[in-house]
């Protein structure tokens, strides 16, 4: 897979206006997704060096953009009850290649006298997020799975 520079990425929402047909957050010009998964100390007597396990990814990220009124979905699910989902890809030179999964956002505005209207959000998953495609990593599991149907 080649490297891609960052202007071809993508923000995509469902926010169920038009359920189930993600479209693109117009004016949105980065976005970040932090998947750091949480770790819990279980050094015991005797060790050389603390040791950890790990627990569930905590998925969390920001969108930033320009102030576009024709575009104010994420002032609107930020003001909502409900999450939308959320897809977001890297490059639309591989739009198979994306993360994705339900998020509450939170939505500001930032206005000055020297630059153009900003705005930003941050999100927080409500729901069980993927990533597409899957691959088989590199230590023989699935990276990117489905999540699991609990039972």
């Amino acid at each position: 897979m080649a490297r891609r520079h960052g202007s071809k990425g993508q923000v995509m929402m469902d926010d169920a206006v038009v359920p189930g047909t993600p479209t693109a957050v117009a004016s949105i010009n980065k976005w970040t997704l932090n998947m750091a998964r949480e770790k819990a100390k279980v050094t015991a007597f005797g060790d050389l060096n603390h040791q950890y396990v790990q627990g569930l990814p905590d998925i969390k990220g920001s969108l930033g953009g320009w102030w576009d009124e024709t575009e104010l979905r994420i002032f609107d699910v930020s003001t909502g009850e409900a999450p939308a989902t959320l897809k977001l890809v890297p490059s639309t030179i591989t739009p198979t290649y994306f993360f994705t999964g339900p998020a509450y956002l939170d939505a500001s505005i930032e206005v000055g006298s020297d630059g153009g209207v900003a705005i930003s959000s941050e999100f927080v998953a409500s729901g069980d997020w993927t990533r597409e495609p899957v691959v088989v990593g590199t230590l023989g599991r699935d990276v990117g799975a489905q999540p699991q149907q609990r039972r």
